[in-house]
């Protein structure tokens, strides 16, 4: 049977990226409630490598286990519910898959049946996913309710008479209920607990289901358009959950765990996207973020052995590094300028994210000062060459994804600049620099300790005793 549903999905990959070829640039293919726009069309060959990448590792992995044969049942059945999700149309339909999605996934949290902890994980993955079931049952019952619709495709197209209190109403309720899915500050503790979790399930939830919040914001992303301030909310939840998961992310001792609170800063940058008004782009950030992560996960047990060996000795931030990350700054971030076209006309939420551009440049250059090719004068040459070539890489993502979801409502669609998009780019800046700096190192035992305290997971999910997780 596992090897069966493994042949399974590798073929269904194959027949997702034959349909994609077949399809793209055409109309949405429509048959009931379901239907095959750009975004399916997308995201489907992308969910089903990924699945069929987990299935083949979970061959080996799960070999021996007791239940394999339901947890390979499991995982396939997910990887359906998934496709399905992508597909739906009508938003009774679109709801029942998200609420099977959100119950397979728990089932699979809690795997080992006789371990408390992965009981305990299950349980609260499950009534996280339960309420996030229900408030998107709430926030389409009030798209439906404001346009007359009962599809989503449907609903978009009404929304010019639609009654804005209402629409506002499901923007609340959309939020939350992507913000739970994707594990978000401050719904992250059903994601960080979720470590009992079998390792081929953490590789397929961290590099797929967790993206379905991006999913369902880039379905709706026109209600949120017709909301006063909606997006600009958006962008903050993003920018929250990004600065939270990555301070959190520090402190972790476990692997895992610390992978997973760098899920909830990835989720939240691409959250963070759709609000700049770029599903897009938060569409490319959601299969390249999978792609890495799964490989991280799948690996996880190799660089337990790697970590143990010392860590090199790191330079100071002093003038040769800050001669360094500027220069690579502006050419990366002016490279993928040019590549997206994201400053080619009016100023607008395009320059933020060329910003964050810049900022991720000059980090990845400073990672490289313990590089030495030739001296430090080589290294002014080779660190900007290098990562130049990285951003226009990940601009040519980027625009490749936008033309591709061209077809799909409001998948590019810039916003105005306000204060609040330049005072959390400044926070992120100054966070940035002010760690790097070591700014707060007088206080870091205290910082320390909040961090790691708020990015713990359930008590009752964690145990002390290792032969616990053998059991």
């Amino acid at each position: 049977m596992p090897r069966i549903l493994t042949n399974l999905v590798w073929l269904l990959f194959l027949g997702a990226i034959a349909a994609a070829v077949a399809l793209v640039g055409g109309e949405p293919v429509t048959a009931g409630p379901l239907r095959l726009d750009a975004l399916a069309l997308l995201l489907a060959p992308a969910i089903l490598f990924v699945s069929a990448i987990v299935h083949s590792f979970a061959l080996r992995y799960m070999d021996g286990d007791a239940r394999i044969d339901g947890f390979f049942v499991r995982l396939t059945a997910l990887t359906l519910t998934v496709l399905l999700l992508l597909a739906a149309d009508h938003m009774v339909l679109f709801a029942l898959a998200w609420t099977a999605m959100g119950l397979l996934l728990a089932d699979l949290i809690g795997h080992v049946r006789t371990w408390t902890q992965a009981r305990a994980a299950a349980a609260l993955a499950r009534n996280s996913f339960l309420a996030g079931s229900a408030l998107l049952a709430v926030g389409l019952a009030l798209v439906h309710a404001a346009t007359g619709d009962a599809t989503i495709s449907g609903a978009l197209a009404d929304l010019a008479t639609a009654d804005g209190t209402l629409l506002a109403l499901a923007c609340v309720a959309l939020a939350i209920a992507a913000a739970i899915q994707c594990g978000l500050f401050p719904f992250h503790t059903w994601l960080m607990s979720s470590m009992t979790a079998p390792t081929p399930v953490s590789a397929f939830m961290h590099a797929g289901l967790v993206n379905a919040g991006g999913i369902l914001l880039a379905r709706t992303a026109p209600v949120f358009e017709a909301v006063p301030h909606a997006m600009t909310a958006v962008f903050l939840l993003g920018a929250a959950s990004a600065l939270f998961g990555a301070a959190t992310a520090l402190v972790q001792t476990d692997v895992k765990r610390g992978l997973a609170a760098s899920t909830v800063a990835q989720m939240g940058f691409m959250v963070l996207q759709c609000g700049l008004g770029f599903h897009a782009a938060a569409m490319a950030h959601l299969v390249l973020h999978g792609l890495y992560k799964a490989c991280l996960f799948l690996g996880a047990g190799s660089a337990l052995s790697a970590a143990k060996r010392p860590d090199a000795a790191k330079d100071p931030l002093d003038a040769k590094a800050v001669l360094l990350a500027l220069p690579v700054a502006v050419i990366a971030g002016g490279v993928f300028a040019l590549v997206t076209g994201k400053l080619a006309g009016s100023l607008d939420t395009g320059a933020i994210l060329v910003a964050f551009a810049a900022i991720a440049a000059a980090h990845a250059a400073l990672a490289l000062r313990g590089w030495r090719p030739d001296g430090f004068a080589a290294l002014l040459i080779a660190a900007p060459l290098a990562i130049a070539a990285t951003a226009a890489i990940y601009g040519v993502v980027v625009s490749f994804a936008e033309g591709a979801l061209a077809t799909v409502p409001g998948a590019v669609d810039p916003q105005a600049l306000n204060p609040v998009h330049a005072l959390v780019l400044l926070a992120f800046a100054g966070g940035w620099v002010w760690a790097l700096a070591g700014a707060g190192r007088g206080s870091a035992d205290a910082l320390y300790t909040r961090l790691l305290n708020a990015g713990q997971p359930a008590g009752a999910t964690v145990t002390d005793r290792r032969g616990f997780y053998n059991a």
